[in-house]
């Protein structure tokens, strides 16, 4: 504590650099572990539960649908239990929930575990993602994009390499010890790591959020009331139009990523490895697709989200032709790219639209909305696959969705961000 308080707050002597990246650097950690194979290892383990228990896709999907439900209802109330008690102890306790469920991974067997474990499993992680978007947006304003976009690139790493490591566990110990032992992550690497090194805001150290000169405490005392009155921001048309838009592309980026390794495998018929090693490409390419995202944010600010947004629906239409090599690499280049900006779009929106005085309730109303599409997202699409034996009218009905969520943010106001260049 000394001696970052001694490098880094600038009192003493010049800080080494700005301490927001190291924040970055530990939500980034966390996000790998707590969030990201909790995630990404849910598709890889559908085809040996459905092998083994001969389960439908609409069930085993359950599982994810389970995890989203219960992280939209959850998310609500984590916002404001941040705002009271603080990003460090609720990251702590989702960590601790997060590892406890993989555990009990082990203990799977019936059709009504998937849901149980999925609850638990939703409450941790999707607890886990608000405090990061809470705690990098209270660090960052003018390059608040790339900052989300590098701390969120957990899910992505862990695309990236975790199928690599997931098929030889569960071949050698069967999937449910193989999740079991992933959580290893969360207890020796993420945890230690976030509360050693995260602070709540840069004002614990006496810094300034980058990007602004003006002191906070004058930004406290002129800050508008509109950015302070949380029931009058849920009822304006600037929310209602970001939760609109964020319900539906959430609803069409989880629906289609948790049936992608199915889809590649079967449907076009490019076998388990081509599907696992596609899917890892999709987490791949959206470590870049983050990163430029979150750079093209700060530069186009709400038509950035839109870009974003209709990338999402051109990946969804270059499913269709998937056949072959090529057309893969194109299907999962474009998937890829689009779904590294779908996770950054919430904090980042909140925080142009309503400041950081209540940035846990509004980015953790937002996640429960995000994750209310998430959830119901993989359902439908599974559904309409067991009732007409295809996915075709499910990807038309995902590139109808991301056409209605783009037109619905040209009625979203960037109202904090307008502010700021007001007060110069």
């Amino acid at each position: 504590m000394n001696l970052i308080n001694t490098y880094f707050s600038g009192k003493d002597r010049p800080p080494l650099f700005y301490y927001g990246w190291a924040v970055v650097f530990a939500s980034f950690i966390c996000h790998l572990f707590i969030f990201g194979i909790p995630t990404v290892m849910l598709p890889l383990i559908y085809g040996p539960m459905i092998d083994q228990f001969g389960w439908t896709r609409g069930d085993v999907v359950t599982l994810a649908s389970a995890k989203f439900t219960a992280g939209a209802i959850s998310a609500f109330f984590i916002g404001e239990f941040i705002q009271r008690y603080g990003v460090k102890l609720t990251t702590f306790l989702s960590s601790v929930l997060v590892g406890l469920t993989m555990i009990s991974f082990i203990f799977i067997s019936e059709m009504w575990h998937l849901p149980v474990a999925g609850a638990f499993l939703g409450v941790g992680s999707i607890s886990l993602v608000i405090c990061i978007k809470v705690i990098v947006s209270r660090w960052f304003e003018g390059r608040l994009g790339l900052a989300l976009g590098l701390a969120l690139l957990g899910s992505a790493a862990a695309g990236s390499l975790l199928t690599f490591v997931m098929e030889p566990l569960i071949t050698t110990y069967g999937w449910r010890m193989a999740v079991a032992i992933l959580s290893a992550g969360v207890w020796f690497i993420a945890l230690p790591v976030f509360m050693l090194v995260s602070r709540e805001q840069p004002d614990d150290l006496g810094l300034k959020t980058d990007g602004i000169q003006v002191s906070p405490d004058k930004l406290k005392r002129e800050m508008p009331t509109e950015f302070l009155d949380f029931a009058a921001i849920v009822k304006g048309k600037t929310f209602i139009a970001m939760a609109f838009g964020i319900f539906l592309i959430g609803f069409v980026d989880q629906g289609l990523l948790q049936h992608t390794v199915e889809y590649i495998d079967k449907e076009a018929g490019l076998g388990r490895d081509l599907a696992r090693y596609g899917f890892s490409l999709i987490f791949t390419i959206s470590i870049l697709g983050k990163i430029g995202f979150g750079w093209i944010f700060d530069k186009l600010a709400i038509k950035g989200v839109m870009l974003c947004y209709i990338a999402i629906g051109f990946g969804v239409l270059l499913a269709f032709p998937v056949g072959g090599f090529e057309t893969l690499i194109a299907f999962c280049v474009a998937r890829g790219l689009s779904h590294g900006g779908t996770i950054v779009d919430v904090p980042y929106l909140a925080r142009q639209a309503y400041g950081p005085a209540l940035l846990p309730r509004t980015i953790g109303t937002l996640t429960m909305i995000l994750s209310c599409g998430f959830a119901l997202g993989p359902y439908v699409i599974g559904k309409i696959y067991d009732i007409t034996g295809s996915y075709d009218n499910a990807f038309y009905l995902c590139i109808a969705l991301t056409l209605l969520a783009t037109t619905s943010l040209i009625f979203v106001r960037p109202a904090y961000r307008e502010w700021l260049k007001e007060q110069g």
